[in-house]
């Protein structure tokens, strides 16, 4: 009985030292196998560009076919948000999107078609801040400091101070409630703009419609020259004039400058968008000067044409101030007497009464101020 029980556990040793011998070298030829596979298995990190075809899409997510014989998946929020849903993709399109998660719970690469588009979008931008491009963008709100636009799904900020001429809001006084409802007016408008800060890490991104027009607005500058006359549009309308804006530059025509009669109120002549014609006055830098009266002859030249110096009229007296006597000689022609020929320093000593009639001799013809300058003839006879 104990041989029989010695050459059993003999035998069923041999069998175990053949099974192990056989099963490493089964598990060794696995590995070496495994190994070599896993060297043509492709892995994926996040933030990785990939490029793959769609196995499937639905509504709510796509299924990807990877290279390395991988699967991927594009939820519905990160498939949407650049013009593109699930819903719109169809089996067999090439896309490319962004690597989120190596490997999920069931084994699936986790993408992004959002992030990869916005990955894109940013490497243009960048190309755009270098070479100094020009795009298009379509103004989406607007808010005290500026409009808010965006360029293919990347929100960007132009700022007020980056408005050309014609879309700056020029407000008299600063009123912050009529700046934003100026600005408000240019929701839903195209502009032409370039990028002058595009910072990925932070989200910022900001344009400058000025910025666009600056090749413009040099080379107008270069050829322009005082006396030309150029047609504008004006850009702006306030209490001292019209600012007018041309060839990517911008000027004034000041109060003075408008009419050769007398303007109070520049916008009971002018609105914004109006097309003129102004004469450069002066360029100093960016800073022109222009007007617009000065196209036409001066018709105050011709209702005093028959006036000469030295020549005897009277006027009925329309008022008195620190500058003189003023009377009107003729319709709509002026004439003032200096107060010293009262006797007098202070306007409020003199004793006279509006209406009545001054008579007096033309000293001088002031042509640039639309005025003659009188003295009286009693000065003028204790003179002799």
């Amino acid at each position: 009985m104990d041989d029989l029980l010695d050459a059993t556990f003999l035998c069923w040793k041999s069998c175990k030292i053949f099974f192990d011998r056989v099963t490493h070298i089964f598990m060794t030829k696995m590995d070496d196998l495994l190994a070599k596979n896993a060297e043509h298995i492709l892995k994926y990190r996040g933030g990785q560009t990939v490029k793959s075809t769609v196995l499937d899409s639905n509504p709510s997510r796509i299924l990807l076919n990877l290279p390395g014989g991988l699967t991927g998946i594009i939820t519905k929020k990160e498939a949407s948000g650049f013009g593109v849903g699930p819903i719109d993709i169809e089996v067999g399109t090439d896309i490319e999107a962004l690597v989120i998660d190596p490997e999920n719970d069931q084994g699936l690469v986790v993408l992004s078609l959002r992030r990869a588009s916005q990955e894109m979008v940013w490497a243009e931008l960048h190309e755009c801040l270098d070479s100094e491009r020009i795009i298009k963008v379509k103004i989406t709100e607007a808010n005290k400091g500026g409009l808010m636009t965006q360029y293919k799904g990347v929100k960007a900020f132009l700022p007020v101070s980056q408005l050309t001429p014609m879309n700056y809001p020029r407000v008299d006084g600063a009123d912050a409630g009529e700046i934003l409802r100026r600005l408000q007016e240019h929701v839903g408008k195209e502009f032409a703009v370039r990028v002058i800060n595009a910072d990925r890490e932070n989200g910022k991104l900001i344009v400058s419609e000025k910025a666009a027009h600056a090749s413009q607005r040099i080379e107008t500058l270069k050829n322009l020259r005082s006396g030309d006359v150029v047609k504008g549009q004006v850009s702006g309308v306030v209490k001292f004039g019209i600012f007018v804006t041309f060839g990517g530059v911008e000027g004034l025509v000041h109060l003075s400058e408008l009419d050769w009669g007398h303007v109070s109120n520049p916008g009971k002549l002018y609105e914004t968008s109006d097309k003129v014609e102004v004469l450069v006055l002066s360029i100093d830098g960016e800073k022109l000067s222009l007007s617009i009266k000065r196209l036409s002859d001066d018709p105050w030249k011709e209702k005093v044409d028959k006036c000469k110096e030295g020549q005897a009229v009277s006027g009925k007296i329309l008022r008195w101030n620190a500058h003189g006597v003023f009377v009107e000689v003729l319709p709509e022609v002026q004439g003032v007497f200096a107060l010293e020929q009262f006797g007098v320093s202070d306007h409020t000593e003199l004793k006279l009464s509006e209406g009545g009639e001054l008579t007096g001799i033309i000293d001088k013809i002031d042509f640039d101020a639309h005025r003659l300058i009188l003295r009286k003839e009693e000065t003028e006879k204790a003179a002799e």
